[in-house]
């Protein structure tokens, strides 16, 4: 976001440059599950294909149905897929800050460093508190991606998938009932907090 919140000299390039760091955010789950699910295929991927043919690997690794790599596989694919959300939110609010506090630093000698310290990052913090708020309040309503990535195997189920699973699977429909009425109460309660913190905030902003 701070590298592109200055116009580019080819609107064109800016253009295209901004569409592909929105891609992820865009693109459909199914297929992007799907791209994810063929690249780590431990038998046929272009990941393990490479990995052992110039990493060095000894064996493939099964990135989607092995503990941990299966946990550590779905935490890069949501941090790749909430990218662009959180790179739209950051680059809307540093095109906000005027520049004349920068110029006027740059003037009175301040680095890079310390403009970013002292003038950029205060404002951007609650920018980054509401993205930090929202995404944990997201990441409880996960499904689609994990089911389809791992289908809730090694150590990846979350509340949704558990509740998907206990009835599909177990027939547990009580089971099932509780879970997403305990969901839904802890869904509440984040969404009070973030309506009753920064919400007024977005409001006077």
């Amino acid at each position: 976001a701070l590298a592109l919140r200055r116009p580019f000299r080819d609107r064109g390039t800016g253009g295209v440059v901004r569409a592909l760091l929105l891609l992820p955010y865009v693109a459909p789950i199914v297929a992007v599950t799907f791209t994810w699910s063929t690249m780590l295929n431990p038998q046929f991927g272009v990941v393990n294909h490479w990995g052992t043919r110039l990493l060095g690997w000894d064996e493939p690794v099964a990135f989607l149905s092995a503990s941990p790599s299966a946990l550590l596989t779905v935490i890069a694919f949501e941090a790749w897929r909430s990218f662009p959300f959180a790179f739209l939110f950051l680059t809307a609010r540093l095109q906000a800050v005027p520049a004349m506090y920068e110029e006027a630093a740059l003037v009175d000698g301040a680095t890079l460093t310390q403009r970013f310290r002292h003038i950029v990052l205060p404002q951007l913090l609650p920018t980054i508190a509401v993205l930090v708020v929202l995404r944990f309040i997201w990441t409880f309503n996960s499904f689609d991606d994990i089911y389809l990535l791992t289908g809730g195997a090694a150590g990846t189920e979350v509340v949704s998938v558990s509740v998907f699973q206990s009835l599909t699977a177990r027939g547990d429909i009580g089971g099932a009932a509780a879970q997403a009425l305990a969901l839904a109460a802890v869904l509440a309660v984040l969404i009070g907090l973030y309506l009753r913190k920064f919400a007024p905030r977005e409001e006077q902003s």
